[in-house]
């Protein structure tokens, strides 16, 4: 496609087209489970996308834009795909409501029951269900009472899925703009140091504060540090990369390498007290992308990646579940050392990945808390009855919980009570576990004796083997309704969707959790199939590619590797998230580029945007002088 604003303004308006006809092919498909969608909601993602559709006739009449549009078109692309899902699962109550899933759940089950029966059902059996006596006949959904949306004007206005696309779209702008201008290029690259630690005094508060990798409400504010960090590495390597390619077997000088070391650990200090793994794994991609770039000696290549490929494969190996590293001889001894220094959460995403079926003996480390939350939580009266001491702190819990505005002093006593509830609970499983994990090889092992002993041997072992189905029963109960949900349904969902899906509106992507978020592919695929997901990925690598050829065009160092750097971000994430839910690796939970629903992700995704569009109108006005210079020499 050339690369004229009205091409791409055609495109734009074409994908504006096919998103409206989505958007009424899960209105449609609503009716069909008896309810409605908010059409305010659907205007309000149209018009997202019309201003978007018609912004590059404007910045090509007063910016002269001359770039690569296609940076644009793409991500513009995978944003309209993002709207329609999100139009998807917010209309549906059972996903979007906090209290009446349940309910929303079972009136939809109902309808449709009820179009079934007036389809397929004789008169007779009607009329013996209590219903009007009507021949079989299709349902006409205009004559149906479908259930309204809840959705009001103001609510529409107000919401995040509004403020934040709009707040993205004005930031993506305003980048644009400032990245044009070369003083600002230099004010960053000069301040590069400072500005990574600003982020970092910033940063580590809301990581030190976060629950569950969340902080501010529900929000990932770390998203955008990936803006800071990059601008800060590419800084120092823009500076430094000369003197790296004098090394000495492929190895720099530790002068020269130690500064980039310390810029490159920075990222790193939030993101592990985060225990966020999917960022870790995205940063190292990107910072290792930007050095092979820089350093360009063959002999330096080899020993980096070699060194690299080395410790990827250490690590890989170390964290594998334990039940795969029985299958081969030594592994788990080699590894014990390296896994019992990794994180708890990266063990955990490796057996989701290799294991995610078969739950983890109860006393793995990753798993044993939470199946302690479980069991005091789910089996209160179990806990109670093995364990008495748990009584007056479940009646004290009790009274206190249900406490609307606690104070500092109730909150923290809160606290205490479930950690020792938890103690308790894990005590418990621990103690349940040691008496019943070797119970056949015990069986087997036994001799046999008079028959008194016999009688009281084979109750024992009745007993255990009750109690062994009990704590087998409550394992694999917390491990699908917790940690293996997730994936669980995802992989369930992509199968489900086949070649062409169950249709938009038609499947069930509701009962995916954060279907709207970090699992946004597997509905995707489940409801368009694998065209839906050839569609996505097709995108990814068009804006790659683009975003590729923005970087070899840029005339200095430095907005070479932001713009590589920029590309890298979109590119891994979206590789680390696609490849999490289709099980090609660990699940990291990061979210899609542009498709996610995510405040500060999506608002990050924009700026990134907004500066490879300035890097490639600097590019693209650079040739045209340079062509100018050349014709009249």
């Amino acid at each position: 496609m050339k690369n004229r604003a009205s091409s791409h303004f055609l495109v734009l308006f074409i994908i504006v087209v096919l998103t409206a006809i989505a958007h009424y092919s899960i209105y449609y498909g609503a009716l069909i489970r008896g309810y409605e969608t908010s059409w305010i909601m659907a205007f309000r993602n149209l018009g997202l996308l019309l201003f978007l559709a018609i912004l590059p006739i404007f910045m090509g009449a007063i910016v002269k834009f001359k770039g690569n549009w296609t940076l644009y078109t793409t991500a513009v692309l995978m944003f309209s795909i993002g709207l329609t899902v999100q139009y998807r699962l917010f209309s549906d109550l059972e996903y979007a409501s906090k209290n009446k899933k349940a309910q929303a759940r079972e009136d939809k089950i109902k309808t449709q029951q009820l179009h079934y029966i007036q389809e397929n059902y004789s008169a007779e059996k009607k009329q013996m269900m209590g219903l009007p006596a009507s021949p079989p006949s299709p349902v006409d959904l205009d004559k149906e009472t479908p259930r309204p949306a809840i959705e009001t004007p103001l609510d529409v206005i107000l919401s995040g899925r509004t403020i934040i696309p709009i707040f993205a779209i004005i930031l993506m702008i305003g980048t644009f703009f400032a990245c044009r201008d070369e003083r600002v290029l230099q004010l960053l690259q000069k301040n590069g140091f400072l500005i990574v630690m600003l982020t970092l005094v910033l940063l580590i508060p809301a990581a030190l504060t976060s629950h569950g990798g969340k902080s501010i409400g529900n929000m990932t504010p770390w998203e955008l540090a990936k803006i800071p960090f990059l601008i800060g590495f590419a800084a120092v390597l823009a500076i430094l990369y000369r003197k790296l390619m004098q090394t000495f077997w492929g190895i720099p000088r530790a002068r020269d390498v130690l500064p980039l070391l310390v810029m490159a650990v920075m990222p790193f200090i939030p993101f592990i007290l985060l225990k966020d793994f999917g960022q870790m794994l995205v940063f190292s991609s990107v910072y290792i992308t930007l050095y092979l770039l820089a350093v360009r000696r063959f002999p330096q290549r080899i020993v980096f990646v070699g060194s690299v490929t080395f410790v990827l494969i250490l690590i890989t190996l170390s964290a594998l579940p334990a039940s795969v590293q029985v299958k081969v001889p030594l592994l788990s001894t080699l590894a014990q050392p390296i896994k019992s220094v990794l994180p708890p959460r990266i063990s955990q995403r490796f057996h989701l990945w290799f294991d995610a079926l078969n739950p983890p003996p109860p006393d793995t480390d990753f798993w044993k808390n939470d199946l302690a939350d479980f069991y005091w939580k789910q089996y209160p009266s179990d806990l109670v009855e093995r364990k008495p001491e748990a009584k007056p702190l479940m009646d004290e819990l009790g009274k206190i919980d249900d406490i609307k505005n606690p104070d500092t002093a109730t909150k923290n006593r809160i606290a205490e009570i479930r950690t020792e509830l938890r103690k308790i609970a894990q005590t418990d499983i621990l103690e349940m576990y040691a008496q019943t994990k070797d119970l056949d090889a015990a069986n087997d092992d036994q001799p046999t004796s008079d028959e008194d002993e016999i009688g009281s041997k084979q109750e024992d072992a009745k007993q255990l083997r009750e109690l062994k189905e009990k704590l087998d029963t409550l394992n694999q109960e917390a491990w699908f309704g917790d940690d293996a949900l997730q994936a669980s349904r995802a992989t369930f969902g992509i199968s489900s969707g086949g070649k062409t899906g169950r249709g938009l509106g038609l499947g069930y992507v509701e009962l995916i959790p954060v279907a709207d978020s970090d699992y946004i592919y597997a509905a995707i695929g489940e409801e368009l199939g694998l065209f839906g997901g050839l569609l996505i990925t097709f995108a990814l690598i068009t804006f790659v590619s683009a975003g590729i050829r923005t970087a070899m065009d840029a005339r200095d160092m430095f907005c070479k590797l932001c713009a590589t750097g920029l590309t890298a971000f979109i590119g891994f994430q979206a590789l680390v998230n696609m490849g999490g839910i289709t099980r090609a690796l660990p699940m990291t939970g990061i979210t899609l580029p542009f498709v996610s629903h995510g405040g500060f992700s999506l608002i990050t995704s924009f700026i990134m945007l907004g500066m490879l569009m300035a890097f490639s109108h600097r590019n693209a006005i650079d040739a045209s002088i340079d062509q100018a210079t050349g014709k009249q020499q």
